[in-house]
């Protein structure tokens, strides 16, 4: 009972001392802060007063110099408030130099835009202009050999087509050096130089062209030994066969997908018959011999749909690749256009080694795309075929 007691006492004890302690340790506390400022606002006052003195005394020293040096402090105070509104105004007159400059750039952009336009149908109208002229009559001059007077008498040789009097077959062996592009031009009834782009699409130079007819080029080595490979890998293609089993394409009329599904028409170019074109071509497939083509005619643009109408021509034909079909027999690529085999409206073939050469997975590449192809026409087990033979020959747009 008496340790219970004893240490209720002690509570109690340090209980009353407690409130006492905190309020000692306050009063000191702020002691020591009033202490502080009134130290802090004597430096102050100090320091006003020795600056005030300082100053009397120059005044009273130099009265000239203070007249002199109040003036430069009002400027600099002046300068230190006008420097706010010259740094606005350079932003603003940027802001305004950089709206300005933006207009024009967008003003000349417009007029560059419109420009293009304007010269894209000058160019169109001009290719139509030209085009309609070409169907009407289009005719190529050519000399002939000197007669015995020593003077050069012109050969025309007009488009038949126009009159129905049936196709003019090309002379090849009268292709002479003279008209070969760069050494001379082909040229319209009316004075007109005959442009083309051959140049551009036919960019390659693997053949030697430099013949000076069809019967030397016919002669030479190279076009033999390319006449034996070709007819030899032409006599040994493989036949497919269709196996119904695993073609689970549901066949649509021809008429059906000419008139509903129709093809995208790729980039024109004005390709024209010339001899360095034919020549090359003749490199191309040289067991070809009955040539339907015409110096100075332009090389048309069909649709697939329209392929077996111009079998025995040269023609650029575009369309969409259905299916590509690899054949281990022969190692040709071959790509159906318009629908999968049997139902194709026309077929491209490609060797290995041309197909490697436009892309190393030539399945990925071509399936389902948009291709162009210029070439001659053939009929395959009673389907158009183009062969390609060269890199040149096909694009994909």
């Amino acid at each position: 009972m008496k340790n219970y007691l004893i240490l209720a006492m002690i509570l109690i004890a340090g209980m009353t001392a407690y409130p006492q302690a905190t309020k000692t340790a306050r009063e000191t506390k702020t002691e020591k802060g009033s202490a502080k400022k009134e130290a802090a606002q004597h430096q102050k006052v100090t320091r006003s007063e020795s600056r005030s003195n300082s100053e009397k005394k120059v005044k009273s020293t130099n009265p000239e110099r203070t007249r002199t040096v109040n003036p430069p402090t009002s400027v600099e105070r002046s300068k230190s408030t006008t420097t706010r509104p010259e740094t606005t105004r350079s932003r603003v007159e940027t802001k305004s130099t950089n709206r300005t400059q933006a207009t024009r750039d967008a003003n000349e952009t417009t007029r560059r835009n419109q420009e293009q336009s304007r010269v894209k149908t000058n160019i169109d109208q001009r290719n139509q202009s030209g085009n309609a002229q070409r169907r009407q009559q289009t005719t190529v001059t050519r000399p002939q050999n000197k007669s015995g007077s020593g003077t050069v008498s012109p050969r025309t040789i007009g488009e038949s087509r126009v009159s129905g009097q049936g196709d003019v077959k090309v002379n090849s062996s009268s292709a002479s050096r003279v008209y070969r592009e760069g050494k001379g031009t082909l040229t319209r009834d009316d004075g007109t130089v005959i442009r083309h782009q051959n140049d551009e699409v036919f960019a390659s130079r693997k053949y030697n062209l430099n013949y000076d007819n069809y019967e030397s080029l016919r002669r030479s080595d190279e076009f033999q030994r390319d006449y034996r490979d070709y007819d030899n890998w032409y006599q040994c293609r493989y036949i497919r066969v269709n196996n119904h089993y695993h073609n689970r394409y549901i066949p649509i009329s021809f008429e059906v997908r000419r008139s509903r599904y129709y093809f995208r028409q790729p980039h024109h170019y004005d390709l024209i018959w010339t001899p360095l074109l034919f020549h090359r071509f003749m490199f191309y497939y040289p067991t070809q011999r009955n040539w339907d083509m015409e110096f100075g005619s332009q090389i048309e643009t069909i649709s697939a749909y329209d392929a077996q109408n111009y079998a025995g021509t040269v023609r650029r034909v575009y369309g969409k690749v259905d299916e590509v079909y690899y054949s281990p027999e022969d190692e040709n690529y071959i790509l159906y256009i318009g629908a999968p085999f049997p139902y194709q409206d026309i077929s491209i073939v490609v060797p290995k080694n041309i197909a490697r050469n436009v892309s190393m997975n030539p399945k990925w590449y071509f399936q389902n795309e948009y291709v162009w192809v210029i070439g001659l026409i053939n009929m395959w087990e009673g389907k158009p075929e183009i062969i390609v033979r060269d890199e040149d020959q096909i694009r994909k747009y």
